[in-house]
């Protein structure tokens, strides 16, 4: 989630936000191999990542193509591609590399066999329009495999007044933003319009039962990064936030109610460049 236009991404790339990064691509990390094994990526293949942030998404994709293929990343974000890089360093994933690029702008040269995304339409003030620019780097029967969401839907069963005030803080945080709360159930009339066959869909969505802190931990730490977000735009202050004692608090309060998180809904979107 890392390229904007007319909106501003909401969270600042600090250490916190680059550790955040990593927890959310473990968090969502089986969701988005099936969703790129589901588009067909596989040995060999050249790929694009866009909005490809601290490089989780771009780490699954060069496992699947192998040192025979090659995958880019790009993100505007110079803190977020010297984690990326590192890392993939660290791994010797050498057929790996990444970009300082903003997606609205970028002329690239090269083109792929592959473009995938995760968490990153949603941040851009015309997803469709950017998408179909870049389905232009594609050849011929190119693939696309893009995961975005539906925060709408997050809840707890039955409704713990806490977490819900929490889940409507970050809600109201995207709305004030400008920012697409639900753009994952929409993401095949993206697909459709930027010139890409009609897409497979994949749909995922966790359920935490109260004793369960993992999906906790996930709201606690997007709050983290949201908090001066959230201040400036007058959603709630740091102060009642309490963000030390959140997760804790969040947690008891699903307890007190033997109650079940429900995180949103994760749509996963698998298709092709369409026929001429």
């Amino acid at each position: 989630m890392d390229e904007t236009k007319g909106r501003a991404y909401p969270m600042e790339y600090t250490e916190e936000e680059l550790r955040r990064l990593r927890f959310q691509g473990r968090y969502w990390g089986d969701i988005s191999l099936q969703v790129l094994r589901e588009a067909g990526i596989g040995t060999g293949m050249r790929v694009l990542d866009l909005g490809c942030g601290a490089g989780d998404f771009s780490l699954q994709a060069a496992d699947l193509v192998g040192p025979s293929g090659s995958v880019l990343g790009i993100d505007r974000s110079p803190p977020a591609l010297q984690r990326a890089s590192r890392r993939a360093a660290a791994l010797r994933v050498n057929h790996l590399r990444f970009k300082a690029a903003d997606l609205e702008t970028v002329d690239l040269p090269l083109t792929f066999d592959a473009l995938i995304g995760r968490f990153i339409l949603m941040f851009l003030a015309d997803p469709t329009s950017t998408l179909n620019r870049m389905v232009d780097r594609l050849d011929p029967g190119g693939v696309a495999a893009f995961i975005e969401t539906d925060l709408a839907v997050a809840r707890s069963i039955p409704s713990v007044p806490r977490v819900e005030t929490v889940l409507e803080w970050i809600r109201e945080t995207f709305r004030r933003s400008g920012i697409s709360l639900d753009l994952g159930p929409r993401l095949w009339r993206v697909f459709r319009d930027a010139g890409l066959e009609e897409p497979r869909l994949v749909v995922r969505q966790k359920l935490h039962p109260a004793p369960c802190r993992e999906g906790v931990r996930w709201v606690a730490e997007l709050v983290r990064s949201l908090v001066p977000e959230m201040a400036r735009l007058g959603v709630v202050s740091a102060e009642e936030v309490g963000i030390e004692t959140l997760e804790e608090r969040l947690h008891q309060a699903l307890l007190s109610r033997q109650a079940t998180l429900c995180t949103p809904l994760v749509v996963g979107a698998c298709s092709r460049v369409r026929a001429s």
